[in-house]
């Protein structure tokens, strides 16, 4: 394996380790704010970047199964992620804000599984890092959406 990873356990252990900052990076917004609707959207997301945690650690045959079936679906990308201004996260942002934080934070994601998927020569790594990808491309595509509905006229 190219790239510093020498086992697919490597791998694993950096997709589990960005899950768990992630899942920091959630929670600590949801302890900070004292907005009403902003400490369950956070904490939701915190619990998401759990579960893709769980599924790495238990990675079998229906979990890449499941993840292929993802990597072949169409995904219709609204682009609004790349069209906004970053966001710095503060305890006291906008609803709106903290939609624009949480989408560019997953499309981040999306970039850099997608990048390693591409930079891979190892074809089973591709698949796991485009699956990890298409996980935090839905995730933006859900944000921007929930977004485009409340604030893109």
């Amino acid at each position: 394996m190219e790239n510093g990873f020498k086992t697919f356990a490597e791998v694993i252990s950096f997709a589990v380790m960005r899950e768990e900052e992630s899942h920091d990076f959630y929670k600590d917004l949801a302890e900070k704010t004292t907005d009403p609707f902003l400490k369950p959207l956070f904490t939701d997301f915190a619990k998401e970047e759990l579960q893709h945690k769980k599924m790495l650690l238990t990675i079998d045959a229906v979990a890449l199964e499941s993840m292929f079936e993802k990597i072949i679906q169409k995904q219709n990308d609204p682009g609004i992620a790349k069209k906004l201004e970053n966001i710095e996260p503060a305890p006291e942002m906008a609803f709106g804000d903290a939609l624009i934080l949480a989408m560019k934070r997953e499309d981040k994601a999306f970039e850099l599984y997608s990048l390693l998927a591409e930079i891979s020569e190892d074809d089973d790594l591709s698949l796991l890092f485009l699956g990890l990808a298409r996980e935090e491309e839905q995730h933006k595509m859900r944000i921007e959406k929930t977004y485009k509905s409340l604030f893109d006229q």
